[in-house]
């Protein structure tokens, strides 16, 4: 198992947990282009994600979940 701060703070919050079945994002306090260069730092892309959930909808958690969801059909959980 796998689990990465992408990013913690009030500029955004992200964490990926991935195993060998399963790759989740908790919380999507990232623009898109910010999350993909931090994806890419561990060798991952959002289109790759199997879901994220958002702990609460301030911006610094909830930022590209829109794009996430809409854009590249990642389901919410």
């Amino acid at each position: 198992m796998k689990l990465i701060s992408l990013a913690s703070g009030s500029k955004g919050n992200a964490l990926y947990l991935g195993t060998s079945e399963v790759s989740l994002l908790f919380d999507v306090g990232l623009r898109m282009r910010e999350l993909r260069t931090r994806m890419a730092e561990i060798g991952k892309t959002p289109e790759l994600l199997d879901g994220f959930l958002c702990t609460h909808e301030h911006n610094d958690h909830a930022c590209g979940a829109s794009d996430l969801f809409h854009k590249l059909k990642v389901p919410m959980l």
